[in-house]
């Protein structure tokens, strides 16, 4: 036999009765109060007479009222449509269903208009914002370009494809927007965002020559030679004759070559001005017999 004191056991039940209420509340929070009592108003309203010459006002009043219920009743089916698309509560639903708590403010129902199409009509839908973004990267307006490229994106954030050959109708999609806006981001200095599309295209193409090559751009830029080297020579040894990768390795050499050479000069006057400090403070140093320079 368990024990147990009173005052866990008065705590027990209290909040027992507490989740009883809730669950009561949330039950019947869009439960619509009886009508009988609004019925039995217009039954007596009615018999009273209110006819003034030719006009019984008192039949427009129920007209009105009957009007004003019929719109109730409609206002309330289109939000208790709306409640069952979202609300997770066991109950009747209606307009006093409540959103799950978010921290988020933001209206995303375009998102939810994307997640609800078909994998084949997102993947359609992404291409056909791929293509727009092409046009605007030929008229070399990078920054339209990527706003393009980034909306085909987001289709394949709710993208989950059930076959492999879609997966591969994904992929086959998904890669050249990852890499155009990496060229994007390449014209538009944007290093960072570069080096995170290239990342994301090898993990879809381990070989995506186009992905290490903009890569490497941007670890030069950085003046990350190594790591500038790893990718264009990773681009070379999966296309050797590739022009544009060549010439990225030798603007790399030219680069290493002249960073040494300003690490060389800086040092050089770093040494230069330590001399020139230590001959001046010997130059104030008094003579080891106690006197200053003759």
């Amino acid at each position: 036999m368990v024990a147990t004191s009173v005052a866990a056991y008065d705590l027990a039940r209290k909040l027992s009765t507490e989740y009883d209420k809730r669950k009561k509340d949330e039950k019947e929070m869009n439960l619509r109060k009886d009508e009988t009592e609004e019925k039995r108003s217009n039954d007596a309203s009615a018999g009273i007479s209110r006819k003034v010459t030719e006009i019984d006002y008192g039949k427009h009043e129920q007209t009105v009222k009957e009007l004003d219920r019929q719109e109730k009743e409609q206002e309330y089916a289109r939000k208790k449509r709306e409640a069952e698309q979202w609300c997770t509560l066991d109950h009747e639903h209606g307009p006093n269903c409540k959103r799950p708590g978010t921290s988020c403010s933001q209206d995303h129902q375009k998102e939810w208009q994307i997640y609800e199409r078909s994998t084949e009509e997102k993947i359609e839908a992404a291409e056909r914002f791929r293509q727009e973004g092409n046009e605007a990267y030929r008229k070399h307006n990078y920054g339209l370009a990527a706003v393009h490229y980034r909306r085909a994106l987001l289709h394949f954030d709710y993208t989950f494809a059930e076959t492999e050959e879609l997966e591969r109708q994904v992929d086959a999609v998904k890669l050249p927007c990852l890499l155009n806006l990496a060229a994007c981001k390449c014209q538009q200095e944007d290093w960072e965002e570069v080096l995170t599309q290239c990342r994301q295209a090898l993990e879809i193409n381990p070989r995506a020559v186009k992905a290490y090559y903009r890569a490497g751009l941007a670890y030069l830029a950085r003046d990350q030679f190594d790591l500038a080297k790893d990718s264009l020579l990773s681009a070379l040894e999966i296309e050797p004759k590739n022009p544009d990768v060549a010439a990225a390795l030798k603007q790399l050499k030219q680069n290493m070559e002249d960073y040494k050479s300003r690490t060389r000069d800086v040092a050089k006057e770093m040494f230069s001005g330590k001399a020139e400090a230590a001959e001046a403070a010997e130059a104030q140093m008094p003579s080891a017999w106690g006197f200053g320079p003759a």
